[in-house]
């Protein structure tokens, strides 16, 4: 039995508990905001749940296939007491079980956070910071050894390994640093675009024009991202670049509602619906992804970075979550390692993280910076060029393809889900002939533009 501390009950840290907590370890964790009422309903959660650790958690989600798939290996209690608070369960196409989970984050949260709670082996304290890490002399490979936490009145809580899920805002940095570690190795790349949220319910008697995850609008200078939640609800996301001077006006009251007019993707959930709050933004965002190896040894033993405080993606593709839990799940099907050799550990998880969830994060950077300079040329009224990475390529022909072709978005729709890999995908046996063929008979693919122009859209929102 191992004892494990796990700081911040977000989706990675409460999956980390209850993952390894039926493995058969004890597990504590502690998270610095408030729990959710215990007889709250969703809406209860969504509206009254002060979640300010986490920046995202009122913004739109996809629970994508292949969380569902860890989640219903490891605990199908959960998905199920998720869809008894009003989430639809959709199939994913092609797959003969998986499923997207359309809810709300913090509906989500809340019902995973009450399992936790009521699971034996895991203790939750709520309203509980973390000060910094403790650290008793140095492990057998010469690094420093985490063997517990210090809280701000300078209480010690001891633990064999120490989970730091804390997020995006992980003090990871400044606590391995008074700990004496080397500085983690870190990739980072800013995504030059924030997003635009508002959140709507269906009218009575209505229903989802679609539930099929993805729904999305390219438009030459954003992109727009429509998610399907729990009870009627659903979110409608937009990206502005950095520097769009026109960013600030769209939150001005009715402004975002009249560009979302113009969207015929939008239209239709639009006329069915009322909306629930004003936009609000999420800025400062990025892809990075810290790393506890630095040249190929470990700066620290006894000390794991798991979901975002380790892997931050852009947040529109949801692979947030799923990131996370194979993290919970690897952690909890080797955490009992630990003890013997915790350096060793370190090293281990690192090149399982590099095997496993590597070829994501890569994927993402390029992403994520075809996406930058597709809508910051957009905004400078520069028409939009053939994307040049082969990937991205190869998605745009997918996205193509994939509007007549049932078979062709049915792959499409399994790698959205991470049910295939990126290297998947580009060995598909049905697509890649496909698309090569496609390629050859009409040149690089665009995806057009199913919106307003830039011109029209300075004229919307400057009214």
């Amino acid at each position: 039995m191992t004892k494990i501390v796990v700081i911040g009950a977000g989706m990675g840290g409460l999956a980390t508990a209850l993952f390894c907590a039926r493995r058969g370890h004890t597990v504590t964790v502690l998270e610095r905001d408030d729990q959710p009422k215990p007889d709250a309903t969703a809406d209860d959660d969504f509206r009254d749940w002060d979640r300010a650790g986490v920046p995202h958690a009122r913004q739109g989600h996809n629970f994508l296939g292949l969380s569902s798939r860890v989640m219903r290996a490891e605990a199908p209690d959960v998905l199920a007491a998720v869809a008894a608070r009003g989430a639809p369960r959709i199939p994913v196409a092609g797959t003969a079980e998986d499923e997207n989970l359309l809810s709300r984050r913090l509906v989500y949260e809340g019902a995973l956070r009450r399992i936790v709670e009521a699971e034996p082996g895991v203790e939750v304290c709520s309203g509980t910071s973390v000060e910094g890490l403790v650290v008793r002399g140095e492990a057998a490979a010469g690094v420093p050894h985490v063997v517990g936490v210090r809280l701000p009145g300078g209480e010690e809580i001891a633990a064999d390994v120490v989970v730091d899920a804390a997020g995006r805002r992980t003090r990871a940095g400044r606590w391995l640093a008074e700990a004496g570690c080397r500085a983690p190795e870190e990739t980072a790349q800013p995504c030059g675009f924030h997003y635009l949220t508002q959140h709507f319910r269906l009218r009575a008697g209505e229903s989802f024009p679609q539930s099929t995850v993805p729904i999305y609008a390219k438009l030459d200078f954003t992109k727009l991202v429509l998610f399907a939640a729990d009870n009627g609800c659903f979110q409608v996301s937009m990206t502005v670049a950095t520097d769009d001077p026109l960013r600030h006006r769209l939150r001005e009251p009715g402004v975002y509602r009249r560009f979302l007019e113009t969207v015929p993707l939008a239209v239709p959930w639009l006329e069915r619906s009322a909306p629930m709050d004003e936009p609000h933004p999420m800025a400062r965002l990025e892809d990075r992804w810290r790393r506890l190896v630095s040249g190929g040894a470990p700066v620290v033993a006894g000390y794991v970075l798991l979901g975002d405080a380790a892997m931050q993606t852009n947040p529109a593709f949801g692979r947030g979550v799923p990131l996370a839990y194979l993290q919970a799940r690897y952690l909890a099907d080797t955490v009992e390692k630990v003890r013997d050799d915790p350096a060793g550990y370190t090293v281990r998880w690192d090149e399982w993280a590099e095997r496993n969830l590597g070829v994501w994060f890569k994927a993402q950077l390029v992403s994520s910076r075809e996406q930058r300079e597709h809508i910051e040329a957009g905004v400078r009224g520069e028409p939009v060029a053939p994307a040049r990475d082969r990937m991205s390529r190869f998605l745009d022909a997918l996205a193509l393809l994939g509007e007549d072709e049932p078979g062709i978005n049915a792959v499409q729709l399994q790698f959205f889900n991470m049910l295939m890999t990126p290297q998947e995908l580009l060995n598909h046996p049905v697509a890649v002939p496909r698309i090569r063929d496609h390629l050859r008979d009409h040149g690089d693919p665009v995806v057009p533009a199913r919106g307003p122009d830039r011109m029209e859209f300075e004229r919307l929102v400057t009214g």
